[in-house]
């Protein structure tokens, strides 16, 4: 008898519980995935998502204020995934990123692609004498003999970079299509793959990726990183668009000069070459060069041309 009333009580209480409204918490509605918009170099991005500083991951003071550092979801994940990978090997590593894209995209200062999402610039993983981390508030250029310009003390760390590339190359997730750096610092890295006896497959699968820019300056001071277009993005177009040269269009001549003519009004006649379309970053150092116009039209030099 005292345990049927029992029973009844605590079955009345949570009655009582539900009808006051102790419903279970509702789940946190999905963000929206990203979508890449048309080229690297001429596109847009929507639902971008943004890089998070963590303890592998940590912003370049250079650019912690523009905040340019908004990618697709592919390629925001790769980026953690790979620095997390270090993190785990070498629990002093934390990898330094510099810009993405814009929230929505578009051009950027001193950037010739970094438009639609699916580009990032990371900083190397470098280490002093002792073999310390080396944290950069910037990027800083590389010599072929692994220091750094202008501080010998400050060396590029084979292990740490070996290991984020051959992370980002082998990600399950996220197809990542270029890797723009230095030849001498490809060099550099396969020769530590062979070192170490890295898989085959692995460096073979590296060696596609590493590539010193055609039309651009060598990136001897960080890893530009792109990804493939994503699969829920049907208007991302997967190369950059080739900028054309821009000719003058004129139907009449410019009028010969004479000995009576005024070599003045003649100048004033005469056709003006096109100014240059852009500027694009020959560093991140922020010097600027007129963007180069690509001149190759077969097959072999379509892929990439910038990076």
């Amino acid at each position: 008898m005292h345990r049927s009333l029992g029973s009844t009580i605590l079955a009345f209480a949570i009655g009582l519980a539900t009808v006051a409204g102790a419903a279970p918490p509702s789940k946190k509605a999905p963000s929206p995935p990203s979508r890449s918009i048309g080229a690297p170099n001429k596109g847009r991005l929507e639902n971008g998502v943004h890089v998070e500083a963590s303890p592998y991951v940590r912003i370049l003071g250079t650019y912690a204020n523009s905040d340019v550092r908004y990618g697709t979801r592919e390629l925001v994940d790769a980026i953690e995934r790979a620095a997390r990978e270090v993190h785990r090997r070498y629990p002093d590593a934390r990898l330094g990123v510099g810009q993405l894209s814009k929230k929505g995209g578009g051009d950027i200062e001193r950037h010739h692609s970094h438009e639609s999402g699916r580009d990032a610039d990371l900083a190397f993983y470098l280490i002093d004498g002792l073999g310390r981390p080396v944290e950069l508030d910037s990027f800083h250029a590389i010599r072929e003999s692994g220091a750094a310009v202008g501080d010998p003390s400050v060396r590029f760390d084979d292990g740490r970079n070996w290991m984020l590339i051959a992370a980002l190359a082998t990600d399950p997730h996220a197809h990542v299509t270029h890797i723009f750096v230095a030849t001498h610092l490809r060099t550099r890295l396969l020769a530590y793959g062979a070192k170490i006896g890295a898989a085959p497959l692995v460096r073979q699968r590296v060696a596609d990726l590493l590539m010193q820019p055609r039309h651009a300056l060598p990136h001897d001071d960080h890893f530009h990183v792109r990804v493939a277009c994503p699969a829920n993005s049907p208007e991302c177009i997967e190369m950059p668009v080739l900028v054309q040269a821009r000719r003058a269009r004129t139907t009449t001549k410019p009028p010969k000069a004479s000995a009576s003519s005024d070599p003045v009004d003649v100048a004033k006649t005469a056709p003006t070459p096109p100014p240059p379309r852009k500027v694009t970053r020959a560093r991140a150092t922020g010097r600027i060069r007129p963007e180069p116009i690509p001149l190759a039209t077969s097959a072999a030099d379509d892929a990439p041309p910038y990076p």
